[in-house]
């Protein structure tokens, strides 16, 4: 199957959020699992051990590296990230939900080689693409050794 496992980096933004029903459709194609993924950039975060943090009790083993409410909101995205993953296992797609910090497209492509993904879905907006930002999604576009699903949306506000 071609699209077998793909792997859905999101931030909770709406471009990233409105890549869901395209991979919900690739279940017709073969999709049998979905890695929703969250890279805990640096800038962000700060430097944070590179492991998979794939469940509320590791996020709050963080307390002794990170400030209380740094913890607390990593937790409200894990659990954001949760409800989003619900909507796939309903339509009978399995999911794995995680964040790993690192940068972006290094944690990308690693976890795409390490885990065997078929397809990396991305969202992205036309400010994405601006003469500024463009170089993140083309950092991606580069480090991953897969197809990569672009879907493009409307500016955010």
């Amino acid at each position: 199957m071609l699209f077998q496992k793909v792997l859905y980096p999101v931030d909770l933004k709406p471009a990233s959020l409105n890549v869901k029903p395209y991979i919900l459709k690739l279940k017709e194609a073969g999709c049998l699992e979905v890695h929703l993924l969250y890279v805990l950039i640096p800038s962000e975060w700060g430097l944070l051990k590179r492991e998979e943090y794939d469940s509320e009790e590791k996020i709050s083993a963080l307390r002794g590296v990170m400030n209380e409410g740094y913890v607390e909101g990593l937790k409200k995205t894990f659990r954001k990230m949760q409800e989003l993953a619900e909507e796939f296992e309903k339509s009978g797609i399995k999911t794995r939900v995680l964040m790993i910090p690192g940068e972006l497209d290094e944690v990308i492509a690693n976890y795409a080689e390490k885990n065997e993904i078929k397809l990396v879905a991305l969202g992205i907006t036309s400010e994405s693409l601006s003469f500024f930002r463009v170089g993140k999604v083309l950092d991606i576009i580069k480090a991953v050794d897969k197809p990569i699903l672009i879907v493009k949306s409307p500016e955010e506000e």
